[in-house]
């Protein structure tokens, strides 16, 4: 098994680091000897970094308090902005969330898949979910992933696992496994190696509500989609209060500003484009043939590299071309817009 140990990391400025609290992380394969490893890890109250079908996650015990304190205090994330919920499948989902007949019709069509719901909690739930993973709230994220990794790990642990996506809180998601490694070796017990996540986005979040549906955050899951299975679809409120990720303001920032709608970059500007690299810039293709699913999948990827590279060229900002707002360019603009914010 392997192990690694950082013992300095600095992307701007020296930094002294405590080197006793600096964990040994284990970098463990995505097969069935890794995956029972770091279900062994979750079970004793670990953390867990691991690829899902959407971005890489950052996963504990969900009825585990101590655990999820974890996750908030690694992440640096609000307290207030509650954490989704993953099971294995519907049984789990409606052990911990009331039943409603829109939530279970929704299910069986896009789980195990790329959608969060928010659902009531159910109080007389035998499985206990930590209030901390909830924000306190009533409700709760809760989602069937489809990747087999983390399809494997649930059914190993037997137990709900809180997993929000593996970065800082408000920097930029992690779709690549060198990526979580870079930011969290030294930090959490373990790093599962399932390459790059095919989506490349966090699932579409949506609220039932009256027997209607919002979309909270966009996502693979796109209101095309659920119209064309006859589902009635209304605008999302306008509530300051945060009932499930993705909500906050500003997210998913690089270090290096960003310039949205770009035609052509200025000087000192990398960019990144949608279709093939203009020549004579620098910068890279999210995809060279506009296909926005393939721009979902390289887009935090994308910027990650953009990002090491301004830091190297000491360019002043990242420039991206305009990207169509449909289908899952929706969800990449929203993305787009909370990282300019």
């Amino acid at each position: 098994m392997k192990h690694f140990k950082l013992i300095y990391f600095s992307k701007k400025e020296k930094v002294q680091l405590n080197i006793s609290k600096i964990k040994k992380t284990e970098i463990l394969s995505n097969d069935d000897v890794g995956v029972k490893r770091a279900s062994d890890i979750i079970k004793s109250g670990g953390l867990v970094a691991l690829p899902t079908e959407t971005v890489y996650g950052l996963g504990a015990d969900a009825t585990n308090p101590k655990a999820i304190d974890l996750i908030y205090k690694t992440k640096g994330r609000p307290s207030i902005n509650p954490l989704i919920i993953h099971v294995f499948d519907n049984n789990y989902v409606f052990e911990i969330a009331d039943k409603n007949e829109l939530a279970e019709d929704l299910s069986s069509k896009f789980w195990p898949g790329p959608l969060t719901l928010i659902l009531n909690k159910k109080n007389n739930s035998k499985l206990k979910i930590a209030k901390n993973a909830l924000a306190d709230l009533s409700t709760i994220a809760v989602r069937v992933p489809a990747h087999p990794v983390f399809r494997n790990l649930l059914k190993k642990c037997n137990l709900p696992i809180a997993c929000p996506s593996a970065n800082f809180s408000g920097k930029l998601t992690t779709t690549r496994f060198e990526d979580v490694l870079s930011s969290f070796s030294g930090k959490i017990d373990a790093i599962i190696d399932g390459g790059p996540c095919p989506i490349g986005m966090e699932s579409t979040i949506i609220k039932i509500k009256n027997q209607k549906l919002s979309i909270l955050r966009p996502g693979k899951i796109t209101e095309e989609r659920l119209k064309a299975c006859n589902y009635s679809l209304q605008k999302k409120e306008n509530n300051k209060n945060i009932i499930a990720p993705g909500q906050l303001t500003s997210h998913y920032r690089p270090n290096t500003p960003l310039r949205l709608n770009v035609k052509k970059p200025k000087k000192n500007e990398l960019l990144l484009s949608f279709g093939p690299l203009p020549k004579g810039t620098t910068g890279i293709s999210l995809s060279e043939v506009f296909d926005l699913n393939e721009a979902a999948m390289n887009l935090y990827s994308s910027l990650a590299d953009l990002d090491e590279l301004a830091l190297i060229n000491s360019n002043d900002t990242i420039a991206i071309n305009t990207i169509p707002n449909s289908g899952i360019g929706i969800a990449i603009n929203d993305r787009l817009k909370r990282a300019c914010s």
